[in-house]
């Protein structure tokens, strides 16, 4: 088994950040996210608590004998995602459905505002990776190898929520002029 952890403190405030996230696909900095579908979401009316469970599709690179083996190279996750506007926190937790039994992917991902400046907005990752014990000698290098690409996609994720986030910005500041010309 394998762990993976990562912070990060996004030097924009929590509610552009969450904004953000929701509107994180497609970017150009993801293309293996090839569709995102919401199967649940509803709000807790006493809490206004927003629950949402979505379905993503994944296309990976996988080597050629891979995917004749294991017939194809999309893979499905599912995400629970929990976001409460009045503690300004955002918890996702997600777990790979595609070929679990070979190779167990959970992650769990919290924003919530940095404790040490509250204009940003701290990003906490960790996830589990896990190989069959059916690989045997071969579970240590499937984990290594997935922790590996686990880690480069995390951080692409990071700069394709900068861009959704610049893009944000930049409307907010569209509307903020289109407002003073009239």
């Amino acid at each position: 088994m394998r762990l993976f952890e990562a912070t990060h403190v996004f030097k924009h405030d929590w509610e552009t950040v969450s904004l953000a996230n929701w509107r994180k696909y497609p970017n150009d900095k993801t293309p293996h996210v090839r569709h995102v579908e919401v199967l649940n979401q509803d709000v807790d009316p006493e809490t206004g608590v927003l629950r949402t469970e979505r379905l993503i599709m994944v296309k990976q690179n996988v080597p050629t004998l891979l995917r004749k083996l294991f017939g194809g190279d999309a893979s499905y996750v599912l995400e629970y995602s929990e976001v409460d506007p009045r503690q300004k926190s955002m918890m996702m937790q997600s777990q790979n459905m595609t070929f679990s039994n070979v190779l167990s992917v959970g992650e769990h991902i919290l924003y919530k505002p940095d404790p040490d400046n509250l204009d940003h907005t701290q990003f906490i990752q960790s996830a589990q990776l896990k190989a069959s014990t059916a690989l045997c000698r071969l579970a240590n290098k499937v984990e290594d190898m997935c922790w590996n690409r686990f880690k480069d996609n995390a951080q692409i994720g990071k700069l394709g929520l900068e861009q959704v986030v610049s893009k944000i910005l930049a409307e907010r500041q569209e509307m903020v002029m289109a407002q003073v010309v009239e």
